[in-house]
């Protein structure tokens, strides 16, 4: 191997690793920062001229920690004595780098019985050139999520610590009047989705609640079928002006940002101009940290404007997501679709908690080979986390604290 270490870029050329290479050629893993190199030098360098005794070990190891923590279709080479390739298809951007740093963790546990900061060592790969990788190394200090799953109100509290609380106050809640004449208000508020198999903060996702001021009633999204589409447009609007608060223009490792959007407002060229065009949202941050989750997607949806209107969203961000709705067929209307995942709200399921439960099972197993994610999101309770693990979803959050609350705890 040959590093350049003139900048924060180390160029460096693997060989014998040719068949991992041509997995990723084609694929846009590397983009989305799924690509990652562990190393092992500390336990290298801890065993001394033990090391050829011991490497053998420590290579069966990583094996085992790659099975448990790794998807089948995940890539893992080694690359040289003590560094590992690692492409991730299961998580992506930050939630991958976590993974690695906790492989790497338990690696360094197992072995030096300490896993020190200093030795942790994980690259993400910028770039592939034939047998060149282009990578910087991760601090883990910034990756927060590496850690089993926080508490709701720590990821957030994370997620408000740079927002200017005034601009947060201005755009949060809002309250506008609807065509008909009603007065409604939108609060936003934050949740984290976590990956159950990894349980890493994989993405955060902005939660809009409608509600009719007179009557305090809240609108869920399965009756904005009743709002004209400028009283929609407006929500979405609202609700792209928010997301600008979290996606800016920092290009550090943070986890992508869900943003619930409208099919009707996304199928004009005004409302995917919104998109791109809302200030404090540039184009690019937009395609590298916003997947859009498609709200009122149903059986009146034409297939083929669906497929259209997904298209040309996918590459104006960095996902798109549908979400389902409860009945006998809950994939019926999304079925030709290319979607990233799909999506259940918790509040559309009634009854009691077996009822619940019931209802998770019944999604998750005919949503099942649909699309390679499969997220509920506001679970009232920690409890349902592992009910949404055993029914089949890959990604669950819970429900979201209100940003004046978040925001009044101490940060941790």
């Amino acid at each position: 191997m040959s590093s350049d270490e003139t900048n924060s870029i180390e160029r460096i050329t693997v060989g014998g690793a040719a068949a991992a290479l041509d997995r990723l050629a084609g694929t846009d893993l590397v983009e989305r920062g799924c690509v990652t190199i562990i190393s092992v030098e500390a336990i290298r360098k801890r065993s001394g001229e033990r090391w050829p005794r011991k490497r053998d070990a420590v290579w069966a190891y990583l094996g085992k920690k790659f099975d448990e923590h790794l998807a089948y279709q995940d890539i893992r080479h080694r690359i040289g004595e003590t560094d590992f390739l690692v492409a991730m298809t299961s998580e992506e951007g930050v939630a991958a780098q976590a993974v690695s740093l906790k492989i790497l963790e338990e690696a360094l546990l197992f072995f030096l019985g300490v896993a020190d900061p200093h030795h942790m060592k994980v690259r993400a790969v910028s770039a592939i050139n034939g047998e060149e990788l282009a990578c910087s190394e991760i601090d883990p200090a910034r990756v927060t999520a590496h850690k089993p799953a926080p508490p709701e109100e720590v990821i957030a509290v994370s997620a408000y610590a740079a927002v200017d609380p005034g601009e947060e106050r201005r755009r949060n809640p809002i309250s506008f009047v609807t065509a008909s004449g009603q007065n409604l208000r939108i609060d936003f508020s934050l949740e984290a989705a976590v990956s159950l198999r990894h349980k890493v903060t994989a993405a955060l996702r902005i939660e809009p609640t409608v509600t009719h001021i007179a009557s305090g009633r809240v609108i869920p999204s399965r009756a904005f079928a009743k709002l004209s589409d400028d009283d929609i447009a407006f929500v979405d609007r609202a609700s792209l002006d928010y997301a600008a608060l979290f996606v800016g223009a920092d290009a550090g490792p943070h986890p992508p940002l869900i943003l619930p959007l409208s099919f009707r407002t996304l199928s004009t060229r005004k409302g995917r101009q919104a998109l791109i065009g809302t200030e404090g949202l540039p184009p690019h941050r937009v395609r590298a940290s916003v997947m859009v989750e498609l709200i009122d997607v149903d059986r009146g949806t034409p297939e083929a404007r669906l497929l259209e209107v997904t298209g040309l969203v996918g590459q104006l961000c960095k996902g798109v997501l549908a979400r389902l709705q409860p009945g006998r067929d809950v994939t019926g209307p999304v079925k030709g679709a290319r979607l990233q995942g799909l999506t259940v709200a918790a509040v559309d399921l009634g009854g009691t908690d077996s009822q619940v439960a019931s209802q998770m099972l019944n999604i998750a197993a005919q949503a099942r080979g649909r699309s390679p994610a499969l997220m509920i999101h506001g679970l009232p309770s920690e409890g349902y986390l592992d009910v949404a693990e055993v029914a089949g979803f890959t990604h669950a959050s819970l429900k979201a604290a209100r940003s004046d609350q978040v925001l009044e705890q101490p940060a941790a």
